[in-house]
C-alpha cells in the first residue's frame, strides 16, 4: 500500500493525531480565573441522600462542574481535571443518586456531557423542580478563590 503524504488516509491519521495531542494537556479548562466551590445540600433542613449529584452549568457557555454529596449532604465541585472551577455565573441543579450503579464523579460528568446519565431514583428528598437548572432557578456566581454555596431545597 502506497501512503503518500497527500493521500486521504494519511491526512485523516494526521488530523486524528493532532486532535489527540491537543486534548492531552495538563488542563482542559478555558483560560481565566478559577475558584473552588463547596457546600451542603439539604431538603427541608435535612441532608439529601448520599450520592446525590450537584451540577453547575455555566450560563456563558454551558461548561459543566459537578459534585457528589456525602452522608451529611456536603459536596465539593470538580471540573474536568480537578477542584478548580472557572469563575462565572452558573445555573445549579441537584439530582438524586442513580439506581443502576454507583458512579464516580468523572463517570457522572462524562455521562452528563454525553446526555446519557441514567434515570435517577424516585427520591422525594430531591424535588423534581431542582433536578434541572431551568426548574431550580438556582444561580451561583463562582468567584476567584474559595466559594461556599449551600442549597436548602423546599417543596
Amino acid at each position: 500500500m502506497n501512503l503518500a503524504m497527500n493521500s486521504p488516509m494519511i491526512r485523516l491519521l494526521m488530523v486524528g493525531l493532532l486532535l489527540t495531542i491537543a486534548g492531552c494537556g495538563s488542563s482542559n479548562l478555558p483560560a481565566g480565573t478559577t475558584g473552588t466551590v463547596r457546600g451542603t445540600v439539604t431538603y427541608n433542613g435535612k441532608p439529601v441522600p448520599e450520592g446525590s449529584t450537584v451540577i453547575f452549568v455555566r450560563e456563558k457557555d454551558g461548561l459543566l462542574a459537578s459534585g457528589v454529596t456525602d452522608s451529611s449532604g456536603d459536596y465539593r465541585l470538580r471540573m474536568r481535571d480537578g477542584l478548580k472551577i472557572v469563575t462565572g455565573s452558573y445555573r445549579v441543579s441537584v439530582t438524586p443518586p442513580v439506581v443502576e450503579a454507583t458512579l464516580n464523579q468523572d463517570e457522572i460528568m462524562k455521562l452528563q456531557q454525553g446526555g446519557k446519565l441514567p434515570v435517577p431514583a424516585a427520591v422525594k428528598e430531591v424535588p423534581l423542580k431542582y433536578r434541572s437548572p431551568e426548574g431550580s432557578k438556582l444561580v451561583c456566581d463562582v468567584k476567584d478563590g474559595s466559594n461556599s454555596f449551600d442549597i436548602d431545597m423546599k417543596d
